[in-house]
This record gives structure tokens, C-alpha cells and sequence, in this order.
């Protein structure tokens, strides 16, 4: 039985525990809220587990939220980072408890799990337009994604050409099999092309970032050389 067998056997084992013990009487829950209860268990219980492997500085942060009101006392709170542009996002909340499974592990204040009854997903809202979608991107993606857009949304492509020529060119890619080695190797690369040209770093996550900034200072690279963009 492999790892994400276990676990799934765990938290089915966990949700008929307390499923029973709801029936029981010996977790007081109201009887109106008993259905709502019986069918987001599961689900309470696998965000249970997700939350215990989520990592700050990896799918999210610990910071300030942004608000108007000066008067409110300022916390730093669970902020979802996305993963793809690294950006703060502080309209969006984790659903089925993970929010307030990630507060009990840092010690927030728990909020009130939010209970939308209308949503639609950017999916269903896009797929409403039909073949009534037009967009310019520099990103276009793989013959796979394109196909894969292409097949949900019923899209056609087409390339324009660039106004001058690319000066692009990609150089063989190198391995590192340790990570200290790797964190080595890239401030090295980035110390040799900065000789004649500006280095743009891209990294996973803010984890990444600070340990990459470490290493380019430890390098010996003056830290007013180095503009740090985390989100």
C-alpha cells in the first residue's frame, strides 16, 4: 500500500471515529447542523492533513493584511501566496477548514469558516462566452496546453511574429544533486552573467528567494546590487 493509501485509510478510520462519536452525543454538535456536519467531516479531516505538510514561505505566508482601516490592530495573519506568480493573495481564503487548521498550527486567531451559497468557478464563467473569447499573450504555452485550452474553451490560435529578431537563446542546462551545490551553482551563473548584463532570478517560492539572497551575499555580490522582488 503506498503513502497516499495510508493516508487515505487514516482519514477515513478518523472521520468514522468521530462520526460515531457525534451520534454519540459525546461531540456536541446542534441537531440542524448534523447533515452539514456528516458530509464536510471528511473533508474537515483531510485538511486536517494537508495543513500538517503546508509550509510558510511556500504556499503562503505569515504577514500584514492589507486594509483601509488605520484602526484596526494590525496581526500578521495566513495570506494564500500563488505559486505560479508568487503573488499575495488577500481576497482568497482556503475552503473546508484548511484556513482554520493552518491557524491553530501558527497560532492565529481562528476565523469563521466561510459558507458561500452562489459560486462559479473562472472555468464555468469563461466556458459562458463560448467562442466569444479573444486574448494577446506572449505566454501562449506547449502544443499540449494549447490543445488543452483549445478542447475547454473552443478557441482558436494564431502567432503573430515579433518586430524584431529574438536574441534569444537557450544554454545547456546543468544538474545539481545537492542543495547546497545548487545554490552554489546558480550564484555563480549569476555573478558571471552579471558582467555584462543584468540576472533575473525566478524561484519557486519566498523560501528559495532568501536563501538564494544569502548565497549571492555570501558570494561576496554588495547586497545594494541585489533587488530582492519576494511578491
Amino acid at each position: 500500500m503506498s503513502n497516499s493509501d495510508d493516508i487515505s485509510e487514516h482519514i477515513k478510520d478518523i472521520s468514522q471515529f468521530i462520526k460515531a462519536n457525534v451520534q454519540n452525543k459525546n461531540i456536541s454538535v446542534p441537531d440542524y447542523m448534523n447533515e452539514f456536519v456528516n458530509y464536510k467531516i471528511e473533508r474537515w479531516v483531510d485538511s486536517a492533513f494537508q495543513a500538517r505538510i503546508m509550509r510558510e514561505d511556500d504556499h503562503f505566508v505569515l504577514d500584514i493584511a492589507k486594509t483601509d482601516d488605520q484602526h484596526i490592530k494590525k496581526q500578521k495573519n495566513i495570506i494564500v501566496l500563488n505559486k505560479d506568480t508568487g503573488i499575495e493573495q488577500y481576497s482568497t481564503r482556503w475552503s473546508h477548514g484548511l484556513a482554520q487548521f493552518l491557524e491553530l498550527k501558527y497560532r492565529r486567531k481562528i476565523t469563521v469558516e466561510s459558507l458561500k451559497a452562489v459560486f462559479i468557478s473562472n472555468k464555468a464563467f469563461f466556458q459562458r462566452y463560448k467562442q466569444r473569447l479573444y486574448g494577446l499573450t506572449g505566454t501562449l504555452g506547449s502544443e499540449n496546453s494549447q490543445s488543452f485550452l483549445s478542447d475547454l474553451y473552443r478557441v482558436q490560435f494564431a502567432d503573430l511574429p515579433t518586430s524584431r529578431k529574438k536574441s534569444y537563446f537557450q544554454l545547456p542546462s546543468k544538474v545539481s544533486f545537492e542543495y547546497g551545490d545548487w545554490l552554489d551553482l546558480i550564484a555563480k551563473e549569476s555573478i558571471e552573467q552579471a558582467r555584462e548584463r543584468p540576472v533575473l532570478v525566478i524561484c519557486e517560492n519566498v523560501e528559495a528567494t532568501e536563501n538564494i539572497w544569502n548565497e549571492l551575499i555570501r558570494h561576496g555580490v554588495p547586497p545594494h546590487r541585489i533587488e530582492k522582488y519576494r511578491r
